[in-house]
Formats: structure tokens, C-alpha cells, sequence
């Protein structure tokens, strides 16, 4: 397994800059409409979905895996579906996605740092801090379902921007793995 992550860094660091790049439009432009709002979370569900279940099967990881099929769904959901059914439904869509990604990337982390072989790799306590705020962000959007509209941007474009920094700084540890671990040379 580490060995596979290690050739597809690249795969979790595309993650990350879907997710910093729908931070930056969610906090740049927070009045926008909702609709706006609705297509653009569609997008990056969709995209984070497709990125995250490729490296679930490149590194034979279930949790990843599932983590893929939850984001691709959520997002397929929230761009086909009728507007209204979306929109009454958009914070607890965000939050169970939020909090689902976040509980596997949590489960990811534990199998990571049991596989590890004993061996000291740095940063690899960043994919489970990223798991960890994803849960308690999700739990919060579930019991907060009521809130405003341009709050939830806000907060979505705060929660995706940090997301995204931890998911690039674990994916740039993770492609220095192969000094520590004698893995190949990374592919691209």
C-alpha cells in the first residue's frame, strides 16, 4: 500500500487543489446565488469523488475507495437533482458528506500509520487532522441545518481552504516517503 501511495501522491495533492480552489470561490464570492452555490459544490464533490476513488483503487484502500463513491454520488446528486430538492437538503448533503469523508480519511489514517512497518514517516498525522475537522465540521452542519445561506458559504470556503492546504502538505509528505521507505522512484 505505501508504496502505490507513494507513485500517486499526486492523486491526494489534486484533491487538495480542487478543494483550495473551491475555498477561494466560495470566500470570494459568498453573495453569489444559491444555485451558483449548488453547481459549484456539485463540481467539487464530483471531481474530489473521481480523484479520491482513483486512489482508492491505485492503493487497493476500501476506505478511500468509499470515500470516491460517497463524493462522486453527493456531487451527481446536487447537479441532477431537482433545484428544490437540493437546495432544502443542501446543508445536510454538505454536512453527511463532510462528516462521512471525514470519519473514512480518519479510518485511512489508522490503517496508514498501522502499515507503516515501524518506520518514522513524516506527516502522516495530517491526513487524520484533516479526517478529524471534516467529522466535527459535518456534525456541525448536521445539527446547524437551519443556518444562513451566506454564513454556510463562508464556513464551506474556510472549511475547504484548510481542508485542501492539510490534503497538499500530506500529499507533498507522502512523495517524500520513498527516501524513508526505499520506494521506487514516484511516477507521474
Amino acid at each position: 500500500m505505501f508504496d502505490e501511495l507513494v507513485r500517486r501522491w499526486w492523486i491526494v495533492a489534486a484533491r487538495g487543489a480542487v478543494s483550495v480552489l473551491f475555498g477561494i470561490a466560495a470566500l470570494v464570492a459568498p453573495d453569489q446565488t444559491l444555485a451558483w452555490l449548488l453547481k459549484l459544490f456539485g463540481l467539487f464533490a464530483l471531481a474530489d469523488g473521481l480523484f479520491t476513488m482513483g486512489a482508492g483503487l491505485a492503493v487497493s484502500w476500501l476506505s478511500l475507495f468509499l470515500e470516491g463513491f460517497i463524493g462522486i454520488a453527493v456531487g451527481l446528486v446536487t447537479l441532477f437533482a431537482p433545484a428544490s430538492f437540493v437546495e432544502y437538503w443542501l446543508i445536510v448533503n454538505i454536512g453527511g458528506y463532510a462528516a462521512l469523508t471525514g470519519a473514512l480519511e480518519l479510518a485511512g489514517a489508522l490503517r496508514l500509520k498501522s502499515q507503516a512497518r515501524g518506520a518514522m514517516v513524516q506527516g502522516d498525522w495530517l491526513l487524520g487532522l484533516n479526517g478529524a475537522i471534516s467529522l466535527v465540521f459535518g456534525i456541525f452542519l448536521l445539527f446547524n441545518s437551519a443556518m444562513n445561506p451566506g454564513t454556510m458559504v463562508m464556513l464551506l470556503g474556510g472549511f475547504a481552504l484548510v481542508s485542501g492546504i492539510l490534503l497538499l502538505a500530506f500529499a507533498f509528505n507522502v512523495k517524500g516517503w520513498r527516501n524513508v521507505l526505499g520506494s521506487p522512484a514516484v511516477a507521474l
